[in-house]
Parts: structure tokens; C-alpha cells; sequence
């Protein structure tokens, strides 16, 4: 009979330990110290269920814990800034009369993260530092203001006469070596000479770097439903994973391990793509997922997707609980959870009739189309106040076009053969032009997309339900099984 996966139940408590964390003010050590007087108390008494309550209080105090930790630290007011040392820690985004980009700023001996904005005139690019003069204000208040909060900015710095800067040697980390090598496989995107419009949508989908995508184009794909095709998410890593799972399956397997060696060369390169493309929480939710399921195949323990998932999300929201308030995450992990849920029940029973292979992939792409905008339509609606209508329509087409993009990029950035840039031109240009033009299309219905104001109640009420039939289906399910063995 099977049980219920641990990580279902884990989740859970993560989640009501960091929003007691985040309406109860308290210091760190105190919910560290609960967290480890609960779990010394489960190791004494060792009563299966009365320990598992202590478990499950340690992990709620846990949460409180590095909630504590790491609740943002803003600006309350503005300052002038007129010898601050400042490193820029991302590539930037311009325009006609300015750039923006993330940086950090060292300030009376602390180090925080700002936005800055500055002329475009300075040769900016990630890890050039200098002594700098400007205006330091507060986050807006808005929700962009506390997103970016909770994502670990300090305040936005505004730069207005390159007069204002005064380089110093450039400096170098981790995190700025990875931009640097995002921007020169930027370059090699830019290499091929595609169109503005497809470029700045293949270096979005591939790379991670949205700075070149225009506007209205972005407002067309928000208008119908396919926003998250340019935000690299659990999609683009698992065609990631699935071409990297390709290449080391060709290595010969050497001794006894070679496929745990080939394994751990798999999920070494998923984590490098991910630093690469800036460690969003989607990317990052979705390495942790892909590097956990590499991980189950290779010491042949029994895999549960929806399981894999919610370990991921547990140890993400343990590591930074402001990923709970970040949309994007959430988003990517109700989508995957959806499809995680959904689609094998939907699937095999669609394909039971007819088992042409061209079929079932036509059929495989609608439904994960489904599961993901039926799973995210309660947030997408209460989030952006939008909900699209053609969205799923145009789901199975545009997919099919990010698999092309997606594919068919990394092995032009990965492979040093400029006689494939023709090649590559043609296949990203043809299919990131095809993947506009049936959004574009798509916006432009008058029915399209509906306007709706969802309060959060509402939201709670319908995952609430779900939820509650899930656990209804489960329980239904498992007394079978016992009857069955009966």
C-alpha cells in the first residue's frame, strides 16, 4: 500500500513556519532554539507518533528561524551618496538615455544590493566598480517595491553625469563571472545577426537576459497567456536536462559507476546553467527538481514527481522563505505542480484509444498547456488582474517553438563551428519569429483575454479546494489498495 510522499507533508509545515515568521516579529535564535529543543525531545521519547509532532514543531520553528534571518532590509528615506564604492553585478538593460542594472553598494562597512539607473554614456558591464556620487531613495511602495525587496534590495541609486563616476579596477566573484559568461554567450546569440524583434525573444528564452525584448511585444504575450515561455523556467531546464541527459547517455559507462558519473556530470552542467541564466527562483526551483530526479535515478530510489517538487520547494523556501512572496516562483511551482498532478491521468486516458506516436506528442503538449493554465489561472487572475482566454489555444504551438529555440541555441552557444551560424539562423529566426506572429495574432482577438479583480480569499479558497480533494482521491486510493490486499 503506498504512503503518503514525506515531502507532501513537510511543505505544509515549511509554509505556516514562515508566514508565522513573517507576521510575528522575533530574533533568529529564538526559533532556532525551538527548532532544536523540539527535535532533542523527538530523540527521546521515540514514540512514532508523538515524535512526529515534535518533528513537525521543529520544522514550523525552523522556518520562523530563517525567516528571521532574512526579512528584508530597506531604505526608510533618501541620502545622498558622494564617495560610496559601487560594483555592478549585472549585464544592463538600455536605452536612449540610460541603463539600468543590479549592483552593489558599499556603505559605512556594509555591503547592499541596489538598482541602479546611470547614463548609458559609462562603459558599464558586470563587475566594473567605482567611487560614485548620486541620489539613494527608498524602494517604491508598490508591489514591483516589495518584490524587489524580498528578492534582497536594499534602495535604487540614480546616477545623472558620468561626472559622477569614477572607475576603479574592475573586481570579480562568482556571481559576476557567471554574468560575464552570460554576456559572452550573449554575444553569440548577437553573432547571428537575427532580427531585434527574435533576437531579444531567443536571448530571453535561452539566456535568461530580457533586457532586448520590446515592449509591446512583451504586452502581446502577456495578453495571451504566454508570458512564462519568456522567463526560463521548468520548461527550458528540462529541454536543458533532457539534451544533457542525451550527450552523457553516449558516454561509455567505465566501471561499475559509470552511470553515477555520468549523472553527476549531468546535474553538474544543469547547476551551471542555471548560474549562468541568474539564478531566478524558477530556474533555480527547477534545477533543484531535475538535480533531485538525477539524483533518485541514479541510487535506483522510486521517484515521485509531485514528491521531487515539494522536496525542491521545502529546501528553497528553508534557504530564502522570501521566495514565497516572489510571484515568478510561485507561479513555476503551481505550474509544475499542476502538470505533476494532472498530467498522466489526463493523458493516458486520451491516449488509450489511439497510440500513434505523433498523436500522443500532439496530445502531450495540450495537456501540459492545460494542467499549467488551470493550476496558475486562480494566482495569474488575483497577480495581474488578466486572464487569457486563447492562452491554451496557443500553448501546444508555442511550445513547440521554445523547444526549437531552446535546443537549437545551446548547441550554437555550445559548439565553437561558425559554418553553423546559416543553419542557426535560419532554425532560431524562423522559429522565434513563427512563436511572435501566433502571439501577436493571438493579442489581437477582442475576446483574447478578460480583465477581473480576485481577492485574495478567493485564491486561498480555490487551492484549498484542490487540495482537499487531492488528499480525498489519496486516501480513497490507498483504501483500495488495503481492500485489495485484504
Amino acid at each position: 500500500m503506498r504512503s503518503t510522499p514525506p515531502f507532501l507533508r513537510v511543505l505544509p509545515l515549511v509554509v505556516l513556519g514562515i508566514l508565522i515568521g513573517n507576521a510575528v516579529e522575533m530574533e533568529w535564535w529564538i526559533g532556532a532554539a525551538g527548532a532544536a529543543l523540539s527535535l532533542l525531545v523527538a530523540l527521546i521519547i521515540r514514540r512514532h507518533r508523538v515524535a512526529g509532532i515534535y518533528v513537525a514543531a521543529a520544522l514550523v520553528f525552523g522556518a520562523i528561524s530563517t525567516t528571521s534571518l532574512t526579512a528584508p532590509k530597506v531604505a526608510t528615506s533618501h541620502a545622498n551618496i558622494a564617495a560610496d564604492t559601487l560594483t555592478v553585478t549585472s549585464q544592463p538593460i538600455r536605452s536612449a538615455h540610460n541603463q539600468r542594472c543590479e549592483a552593489t553598494l558599499e556603505c559605512n562597512g556594509t555591503s547592499r544590493a541596489i538598482l541602479l539607473t546611470a547614463p548609458s554614456s559609462l562603459p558599464l558591464s558586470p563587475g566594473s566598480r567605482a567611487i560614485v556620487r548620486g541620489r539613494l531613495s527608498p524602494l517604491p511602495a508598490s508591489s514591483y517595491g516589495n518584490l524587489m525587496a524580498r528578492r534582497g534590495f536594499y534602495a535604487s541609486l540614480r546616477i545623472d553625469s558620468p561626472t559622477d563616476w569614477h572607475p576603479l579596477t574592475p573586481t570579480t566573484s562568482p556571481t559576476i563571472a557567471a554574468r560575464k559568461v552570460q554576456s559572452r554567450l550573449l554575444g553569440r546569440i548577437d553573432s547571428l545577426h537575427l532580427p531585434e524583434r527574435e533576437s531579444g525573444v531567443v536571448k530571453a528564452m535561452l539566456l535568461g537576459w530580457r533586457g532586448g525584448i520590446d515592449p509591446h511585444l512583451r504586452d502581446s504575450y502577456a495578453r495571451a497567456g504566454a508570458s512564462h515561455i519568456l522567463a526560463i523556467s521548468g520548461l527550458h531546464v528540462g529541454l536543458v536536462a533532457m539534451l544533457v541527459w542525451w550527450l552523457c547517455g553516449l558516454l561509455p559507462a567505465v566501471g561499475r559507476r559509470g552511470h553515477i558519473i555520468r549523472n553527476i556530470i549531468a546535474s553538474a552542467i544543469l547547476l551551471l546553467y542555471a548560474v549562468i541564466t541568474g539564478l531566478s527562483p524558477s530556474v533555480v526551483r527547477a534545477t533543484a527538481m531535475f538535480c533531485t530526479a538525477q539524483m533518485a535515478l541514479t541510487y535506483g530510489i522510486g521517484r515521485h514527481s509531485l514528491n521531487t517538487l515539494c522536496a525542491a520547494i521545502s529546501l528553497m523556501l528553508l534557504f530564502n522563505p522570501n521566495n514565497l512572496f516572489d510571484i515568478s516562483f510561485l507561479l513555476s511551482a503551481t505550474a509544475v505542480a499542476g502538470i505533476a498532478i494532472g498530467y498522466h491521468p489526463i493523458h493516458s486516458r486520451l491516449t488509450t484509444k489511439y497510440h500513434h506516436p505523433r498523436f500522443s506528442e500532439l496530445v502531450g503538449l495540450t495537456v501540459v498547456a492545460l494542467c499549467s493554465t488551470l493550476a496558475t489561472l486562480p494566482l495569474v487572475a488575483y497577480s495581474f488582474g488578466v486572464v487569457s482566454l486563447v492562452g491554451l489555444f496557443i500553448n501546444p504551438v508555442v511550445i513547440v517553438c521554445a523547444e526549437i529555440v531552446v535546443l537549437g541555441g545551446l548547441i550554437w552557444i555550445s559548439l565553437p563551428w561558425d559554418w553553423l551560424a546559416p543553419l542557426a539562423h535560419t532554425l532560431l529566426a524562423g522559429a522565434a519569429e513563427l512563436q511572435n506572429r501566433v502571439v501577436e495574432s493571438a493579442a489581437q482577438m477582442s475576446w483574447s483575454a478578460i480583465t477581473t479583480h480576485t481577492p485574495l480569499w478567493l485564491v486561498i479558497l480555490c487551492y484549498t479546494l484542490v487540495v482537499g480533494l487531492l488528499i480525498v482521491a489519496h486516501r480513497t486510493t490507498k483504501k483500495r489498495e488495503w481492500t485489495l490486499e485484504k
